[in-house]
């Protein structure tokens, strides 16, 4: 499954995008949003940008080019894992204004057996000026036959059991749900037709129980519950945002949203678990205004 380092710095087109007030409000429904906010003063929510950004990059991490052949690359998408997501917000996006679009490669990492795949997309407005841009941290995991004997991981020692620290309590959270039919509608919502969120069989496959949630439909979620707990539910006072999908969610979970104060005034920490306490988001971070 080797990936072609070569391919570091490739860049897509760049492409352009008008934002239509149909398009948010069908992003809108998917996610369950009842932020009068966005309709009221002609804005997308922050995240919005993914809906322009998912087939750039995935015409980036299905290139035969990246994986050396057209199986190899089948075969790595199919393993293929959104380890985190971190964006910069300079503004939000308008009703009918045009957005140019351009992501590239940044970095990928060899890791064992496994690749670190770090791509980068950037939005302009019609002058040039940026208004935002996402990083996107994705693992190529190796599949179990391609992990050659002396690199499977291996049972761990016995550690000694260091004392639990007294976990830190929250300064609010809050539950919500998670539709059974939610990947269907965030599919068509955000052009993100992974068949892990929509097909039984295709997840299987991937190792999965079953199909799971887009992790940026979870982390849309938890925005708009993070904004309702701290913000008074104003997408504009989000400036930046970053966390890490550390276990998979499943249509019909029930998940919590906490958060946590920083040290640093303008900064908000956070996380989410599901209804087993199994932690679905860690180092969750929110950089605010005033």
């Amino acid at each position: 499954m080797p990936i072609n380092l070569d391919l570091i710095g490739h860049k897509s087109e760049k492409i352009k995008t008008n934002i239509t007030e149909d398009k948010v409000r069908d992003y809108l429904n998917a996610i369950n949003s009842e932020n009068i906010i966005y309709m009221d003063e002609g804005v997308a929510p922050p995240i919005f940008n993914v809906v322009q950004e998912i087939n750039i990059l995935e015409e980036i991490w299905k290139m035969p080019e990246l994986h050396g052949s057209i199986e190899e690359m089948e075969q790595n998408v199919l393993m293929l894992v959104h380890g985190e997501q971190s964006m910069i917000f300079n503004r939000l996006l308008k009703f009918n204004e045009d957005v140019y679009s351009q992501a590239f490669v940044d970095s990928i990492v060899q890791k064992g057996s496994n690749y670190i795949l770090k791509l980068i997309v950037v939005h302009t407005d019609t002058e040039g000026s940026e208004i935002a841009k996402s990083v996107w941290t994705l693992f190529i995991r190796a599949a179990e036959s391609d992990i050659p004997r002396d690199n499977k991981p291996k049972k761990p020692a016995k550690k000694l059991e260091k004392p639990k620290l007294q976990p830190e309590e929250p300064i609010n959270e809050s539950l919500f749900s998670i539709d059974e039919d939610v990947t269907y509608r965030y599919s068509k919502a955000s052009n993100d037709f992974n068949p892990i969120h929509i097909d039984e069989e295709t997840a299987k496959k991937a190792g999965l129980s079953g199909i799971i949630v887009h992790g940026l439909c979870t982390m849309a979620m938890t925005m708009e519950e993070l904004m309702k707990n701290n913000l008074s539910s104003d997408p504009s006072r989000i400036k930046s945002i970053s966390l890490r999908f550390s276990s998979p969610v499943y249509p019909g979970d029930s998940l919590k949203v906490k958060t946590f104060k920083n040290e640093e005034i303008n900064k908000l920490n956070f996380e989410v678990e599901n209804q087993s306490n199994i932690k679905v988001i860690k180092n969750g971070s929110l950089i605010i205004s005033d």
